[in-house]
C-alpha cells in the first residue's frame, strides 16, 4: 500500500514539473508603441478600422488619427487608451482584449464616432466615415 502511495505521489510530482507551452506572440514597434500582431489566445480579437472621407466621395483617409475608448464617458471627456494613425485608410490597432469600445476617427475638423465589439479569435474591420 505504501508504495502504492509513493508511486502515485511520484507520478503527479513528475507531471507537474513538465514544460507547459507558452502562447505564440510577435510584436512590431511603430513609433515607441507596441501593436500585438500575432497571438493565439483566446481573449484577443484583432481590430482594424478604414477611415474613409465622406465629403470626397467615400475615398481611403490617409494620415487620420483614430482614438480607442473603454466607455461613452471617456470619449466625452477625450480620455483614449490608445490611438493609431491610419496608412491607406487603415488603422491597425492589433489584438486586443475583447470586449465593447468606442472608436473615434479625426481627420482636421471632420470627424466620427462609432461602436465596436471585439469577439475572441476574430479580425473586427469598422468602417467609419469622417464628414
Amino acid at each position: 500500500m505504501n508504495k502504492l502511495f509513493a508511486v502515485v505521489i511520484l507520478m503527479v510530482i513528475i507531471a507537474s514539473c513538465t514544460k507547459t507551452e507558452t502562447l505564440k506572440t510577435e510584436t512590431i514597434v511603430n513609433n515607441k508603441d507596441s501593436i500585438i500582431t500575432v497571438d493565439s489566445s483566446l481573449f484577443n480579437g484583432r481590430l482594424k478600422v478604414l477611415v474613409l472621407d465622406g465629403t470626397n466621395n467615400n475615398t481611403a483617409v490617409n494620415g487620420a488619427q483614430v482614438f480607442l475608448y473603454p466607455t461613452y464617458e471617456d470619449v466625452k471627456r477625450n480620455y483614449f487608451i490608445y490611438s493609431v494613425s491610419s496608412v491607406a485608410g487603415e488603422a491597425d490597432f492589433g489584438y486586443i482584449l475583447q470586449g465593447n469600445y468606442y472608436l473615434r476617427a479625426q481627420f482636421g475638423a471632420k470627424s466620427d464616432t462609432n461602436v465596436v465589439q471585439v469577439l475572441g479569435q476574430k479580425i473586427i474591420t469598422r468602417t467609419m466615415i469622417v464628414r
